[in-house]
């Protein structure tokens, strides 16, 4: 983000927005709790269904930031962010023939195009990190 504005959508608050300066849309909570939807309810995701999503993944450099659910990231850890999925919602994310489980604790990617965000270490392990994005199939569990 460059000078300090905003350019995603209002029902969005992106990773690491506090360091700007910028407040959180209303109805989005930064820290704890699930996010809000202008007094609509949450998206239903189906249990057991696999979905093709785009993935990309967070690089190390954000270790220790606060994630929107109030963790602090932590690339050694297998998480994810989504823009609607509730946090801790399990997941179950393939790629080539390799699959990891992950944990929502994030509100994310903020990039058109793409769906999923992957920590570095789960990303790692699915051979993300060298094509950098790839579609991946997303599971709930």
């Amino acid at each position: 983000m460059i000078g300090g504005t905003n350019p995603y959508p209002d029902e969005f608050a992106p990773f690491g927005a506090a360091q700007y300066g910028e407040v959180p849309p209303l109805g989005v909570s930064q820290y704890g709790g699930d996010l809000q939807y202008g007094g609509a309810e949450a998206p239903q995701y189906d249990v057991g269904g696999g979905q093709i999503m785009m993935a990309s993944y967070y690089d190390y450099s954000h270790a220790g930031s606060p994630t929107a659910s109030g963790e602090l990231y932590d690339p050694a850890a297998f998480t994810a962010a989504h823009r609607t999925m509730p946090f801790g919602t399990q997941l179950l994310v393939s790629h080539g023939g390799a699959s990891v489980q992950v944990t929502v604790n994030d509100r994310g990617p903020y990039a058109d195009g793409l769906d999923i965000d992957l920590s570095g270490s789960a990303a790692d392990a699915i051979g993300l990190t060298s094509l950098g994005v790839a579609p991946v199939e997303v599971v709930v569990l």
